[in-house]
């Protein structure tokens, strides 16, 4: 059996919490005055709505980026130097492309437009 600090044991110290249960019990048949809406607990406070993701702003070197890739059509877009492999990352990270295939001649991998890619393109 496990003992306290003080050295009583752990039966003797759940037996009074078992008394208090009771006098507690019939503490609150005893009142009854309370309404039914007193008697039921209280919810929760409602959660806050979930924070969207702040829209991504893209300068207008980017966004003409983003129409020479779409213009490369189903094939993807690959990059001519590291210059635009920067870009390229940037525009990963934002999830507005997506890595595909690589050329087996050059080994560079090819890039497609994402959905969200495509609604940054202006309507024309």
């Amino acid at each position: 059996m496990a003992t306290t600090k003080k050295g009583a044991s752990a039966k003797a110290t759940k037996t009074p919490a078992k008394k208090a249960k009771a006098t507690a019990g019939k503490s609150a048949t005893k009142n009854t005055t309370a309404t039914p809406s007193e008697a039921t607990p209280k919810s929760s406070p409602a959660k806050p709505a979930a924070k969207k993701a702040a829209p991504v702003k893209l300068t207008d070197n980017q966004v003409k980026f983003l129409q020479t890739i779409h213009a490369a059509g189903e094939t993807g877009y690959e990059p001519k130097n590291k210059n635009e492999q920067r870009s390229l990352e940037a525009l990963l990270t934002r999830k507005l492309l997506k890595r595909g295939s690589k050329n087996k001649e050059t080994g560079n991998s090819r890039y497609l437009l994402t959905k969200a890619g495509t609604a940054h393109l202006p309507t024309s």
